[in-house]
């Protein structure tokens, strides 16, 4: 797959950000993660209304609009624990891919996925100066990959959502004719609203049509260097061996299936479906390494705090909680270990975080990991699974209908799994599993996961 840059530019907000809110504090949580990147690609087949020339003008002028509210966005990090709100601008590149994008769609490689991200991003360490860049991929058969890859230094996943569903909406309005570029100037009368204690939840002090609500207001920066995150993270560091990548399937009808054998042998909690399909890819990853394996889930806490905050708080809000099974284990006996684990980050939790010393206790979070797996030894591999169940990239629709396939490209981190909502099957999985050529085929051959799953459920979307 060939792909030429056809152009570069720096699209900038299309107000300017007031005096008042030119340094955005970065959290605490925000000091303790390392630089690294979120890419996620969106892909949609030929419009039969639109050109590819209008659709990158609409993805452009949505975009400045965009950053008007979400403006810390477009700045630079002025320090470990602050952004300079300069309206420098975010990174934009369109190129030009050649081929059709359902070649992708079908059989996606991690080679390819790559060359479709801004600065070639795969989620491990980076180092441009840009807080988001985006890339607008165009096919010859007229299809369109639009990718965005946000630092992870500022905000996780569902913050990259949040980003997203709002690009959309400014998109997918001037598409409509129903908003006007002066609907989106009016940052004096519609400033972005910031929390300032989480109390201005329950208060109501919120305006509803806020669309940045900033995490630092209740999780201060510390801004003492020696917290400053090594760079040389493990889970960030690129890899040597060659990496492969592929997409598992589970309909609702198989995951039925799943709960069902899981009821019969006796286990009578009532399992969440990324529960249950978390535990047999751990299983099938066990089985690959031949070895006793430790499972690392990131946890979207927002939810889980009361008050809960709303989904469109901005910023790293995640802990991380984890299990141990050997590699004997059968993958039903393995959902308890998944649900005891994320059981685990609930009640005193919450209390620790939000507590005085709720930065010591979520930089102890991060850091049980590595004293966990020195504890067991050197024969016990770590799989990272990712959930964005549940998180709005499915209604990602910039105008011209919704994307056909979703892609989390970290490809280039080793032994990761991400989770997304089917687009195609309601109420589905798919997972998307990165790890050495030589392993995922000994991952993909076990039996279960072959029951369960496929590799060619996509229907011909040609």
């Amino acid at each position: 797959m060939k792909v030429v840059k056809i152009c570069e530019e720096v699209i900038k907000p299309s107000s300017a950000t007031p005096d008042e809110l030119r340094e955005h504090k970065i959290s605490f949580i925000d000091e303790i993660i390392p630089h690294s990147s979120i890419p996620l690609i969106l892909f949609y087949k030929k419009s039969e209304t639109v050109t590819q020339s209008q659709i990158c003008r609409h993805l452009k002028t949505s975009l400045s609009q965009t950053l008007t509210q979400f403006y810390p966005l477009a700045g630079r990090m002025k320090s470990q624990c602050s952004i300079d709100c300069n309206d420098e601008g975010v990174y934009y590149q369109e190129t030009q891919v050649d081929g059709s994008v359902f070649d992708i769609v079908k059989n996606p490689k991690s080679s390819e996925l790559v060359k479709l991200t801004p600065y070639n991003s795969d989620g491990t360490s980076s180092n441009f100066q840009e807080l988001l860049a985006v890339q607008v991929n165009l096919f010859d058969c007229g299809g369109i990959a639009v990718s965005i890859s946000m630092t992870h230094k500022i905000g996780d996943a569902s913050s990259l959502c949040t980003f997203i569903k709002n690009w959309c909406d400014a998109s997918e309005g001037l598409r409509n004719n129903k908003c006007g570029a002066d609907s989106f100037e009016g940052s004096d009368t519609h400033p972005p609203v910031f929390l300032k204690n989480p109390g201005d939840i329950g208060n109501n002090k919120v305006k509803k049509d806020s669309t940045f609500i900033s995490l630092s207001s209740i999780f201060p920066p510390r801004g003492t260097t020696d917290d400053t995150p090594d760079k040389k993270c493990v889970a960030i560091q690129p890899v040597a061996e060659k990496l492969a990548v592929k997409r598992f399937v589970f309909t609702a009808p198989n995951i039925a299936k799943m709960k069902s054998k899981l009821m019969n042998y006796g286990y009578n909690e009532n399992a969440t479906r990324v529960e249950v399909v978390s535990a047999l890819l751990w299983k099938c990853f066990m089985v690959a390494k031949g070895c006793n394996s430790v499972v690392v889930i990131p946890m979207n806490v927002r939810q889980r705090i009361v008050p809960p905050l709303p989904e469109s708080s901005f910023g790293n809000f995640f802990l991380i909680t984890n299990a141990i099974a050997s590699v004997g284990d059968n993958w039903l006996s393995m959902v308890g270990k998944i649900k005891s684990a994320i059981g685990r980050i609930a009640g005193n939790y919450m209390e620790k975080i939000c507590g005085e010393g709720g930065f010591e206790f979520v930089k102890s979070n991060f850091n049980q990991l590595g004293e966990l797996i020195m504890s067991q030894g050197s024969h016990v591999r770590v799989l990272t699974i990712g959930s964005w169940c549940n998180f709005p990239i499915n209604e990602a629709n910039f105008g011209w209908g919704e994307s056909i396939l979703k892609v989390v490209a970290i490809v280039g981190v080793k032994d990761n799994v991400v989770l997304l909502d089917s687009a195609e099957f309601a109420g589905g999985i798919e997972a998307w599993a990165i790890m050495t050529d030589e392993e995922l085929t000994l991952f993909e051959q076990d039996k279960d996961l072959q029951e369960f799953t496929s590799l060619d459920v996509i229907c011909d979307l040609d």
